[in-house]
């Protein structure tokens, strides 16, 4: 409860010099536009109020359409499309409507952000709308389960984004090996990663697996190598017990650095244009969906090609995911939910296959869209059945910087693994202590 009315003090104070927030659309006075009946010539329409992180102009044109095609079905429903960049701006967006009653109805935003607006009865449970949800079984289960809290499913997955396993088939078989056979272990990734290396006296000029060595991003790579260790995720977000520091924990962020060791390139994952997979100068790194359509372009299109999980103990991958979130605040819930079953639907989906290239989370568009392209769109299908998100509590900022710190100091050679992750679980202790 503290954190609660920390959050909406501050909101208040800012909510008078907020006129407008950089990076958001529909600025001004027209952000905190109420949602409700609205009089048409012909009979009253029900307002609603849609809010998206991003500002990218493609996927504005794919909402702005889908809005378009649901209304014309739906002609008693209006929906006012508004967006804003991710970060500070999107959240105190957000919260100035929570504090001043202006709320969005429909949210598409983040799965870390249930650790903290489910909490605060911000994201309405849907369990009752799901359990009569005709689309319920062909939706991707794993997709389904990482929009809960606590058994309750808040959010309808969107656009995932798990981390896949890419790698330069033409690399491969300049080194001797097989494109058609990418590693599917650690100590098959160890091997290859050997013999990838090639160095001009002690720098190292070509790298198996780029991994970075600093930047706020590298717990997407520990997460990965841990999961695939047989770690749930950072934390349990169920308990509040610190993960991060297990000795299967540990050992992920030991086998980071005996990759750094046998000869890597160093970058700052903050800027995936230092990738060296991305020049040509790494054989594997990970990447999401989007990162692959981009690398796969100019001198390296058709040279590069995705992976399914690798593993240790489990086969397992980190996946982000956006959901739509019903508002807690609305007060037509029916019409929301007719829009995110709406946006969930096959057709919608395929939709955003094809503007996006966001694959589809229906089971019975399986096929179709392996079909396309059988050895990569496979490995997404299973990045997404295999993967686990965020967690989602609270305090997650605070869990990603202690451990992106620590894993800075093993990469760097500064602190051994097990002394820099102690530490980073005692910083998420304290915050765990003062929630």
């Amino acid at each position: 409860m503290r954190r609660r009315g920390a959050v909406l003090c501050g909101v208040s104070v800012i909510c008078a010099a907020l006129l407008g927030l950089a990076g958001c659309g529909n600025q001004g006075t027209e952000d905190l536009k109420e949602s409700g009946a609205v009089n048409g010539s012909d009979s009253a329409k029900t307002r609603l109020v849609f809010l998206r992180v991003g500002t990218e102009p493609e996927r504005k044109t794919y909402w702005e359409e889908a809005i378009a095609a649901f209304m014309e079905a739906n002609p008693d429903i209006e929906i006012e499309y508004q967006e804003c960049g991710y970060g500070d701006d999107f959240e105190t967006k957000l919260n100035t409507g929570f504090a001043s009653g202006t709320a969005p109805d429909v949210i598409n935003f983040t799965m870390a952000s249930m650790g903290t607006r489910v909490p605060l009865g911000q994201y309405t449970a849907l369990d009752e709308y799901v359990n009569n949800w005709e689309g319920k079984d062909d939706f991707m289960q794993n997709a389904l389960s990482l929009g809960s809290v606590r058994d309750s499913i808040y959010g309808i997955a969107v656009f995932p984004d798990p981390r896949i396993l890419i790698y330069n088939k033409e690399l491969f078989e300049q080194a001797g090996l097989d494109p058609s056979a990418p590693p599917k272990t650690w100590d098959e990734l160890m091997e290859y990663h050997k013999k990838l290396v090639k160095k001009e006296g002690d720098s190292v000029v070509q790298t198996g697996f780029g991994i970075p060595t600093s930047g706020s991003n590298m717990q997407h790579y520990f997460s990965v190598f841990m999961e695939e260790n047989g770690v749930k995720n950072l934390v349990d977000e169920d308990n509040n017990q610190v993960l991060c520091n297990t000795a299967e924990a540990v050992e992920a962020a030991e086998f980071m650095k005996q990759i750094a060791d046998e000869g890597i390139i160093r970058w700052d994952s903050n800027n995936k244009d230092q990738n060296p997979f991305s020049s040509g100068l790494a054989a594997m790194t990970l990447g999401n969906t989007s990162d692959f359509h981009n690398w796969n372009q100019g001198a390296m299109e058709g040279k590069i090609a995705m992976a399914a999980p690798m593993t240790n103990k489990e086969q397992r991958t980190f996946c982000g995911m956006s959901f739509l979130f019903m508002s807690g605040e609305t007060q037509y819930k029916e019409e929301v939910w007719k829009f995110i079953e709406f946006i969930s639907s096959s057709e919608q989906m395929w939709k955003r296959y094809e503007d996006l290239g966001i694959p589809p989370l229906r089971e019975s568009l399986k096929d179709r869209f392996i079909q396309i392209s059988p050895e990569d769109n496979e490995a997404i299908y299973d990045s997404i059945n295999y993967g686990t998100g965020s967690p989602k509590v609270a305090y997650a900022n605070s869990v990603y910087n202690a451990v992106n710190d620590a894993l800075e100091k093993v990469m760097y050679g500064v602190e051994d693994a097990k002394t820099a992750l102690d530490t980073a679980a005692d910083v998420i202790q304290q915050e765990i202590d003062n929630q």
